[in-house]
């Protein structure tokens, strides 16, 4: 089962590129995306939404994204179960 989220918002600062020890591009963002109704003062608050790009997406964000740019970003969500091997250690 797949699920879709679509969303609309501007860039609070430049993406920060960095790589793994094992040479994998990474890109942290955060999103700031405005709520589509107001509070009880009648202004629209936002959320920020802090965003991570693996591989050569990653290096296209921090090449073609800066801050206060318009992004519109759709992420499909796939649930994966993994297993991991459990292992106790003695001291």
């Amino acid at each position: 089962m797949m699920n879709r989220v679509i969303l609309v918002g501007r860039l609070t600062k430049d993406p920060e590129l960095r790589y793994t020890p094992a040479g994998v591009a990474v890109a942290t963002f955060t999103l700031a995306v405005n709520r589509t109704f107001t509070n009880q003062q009648g202004e629209r608050e936002a959320d920020f939404i802090n965003c991570v790009v693996w591989r050569k997406p990653a290096e296209n964000v921090a090449n073609f994204l800066k801050k206060e740019v318009l992004l519109v970003l759709m992420v499909e969500f796939k649930h994966v179960i993994m297993k991991a091997k459990m292992e106790s250690v003695c001291m």
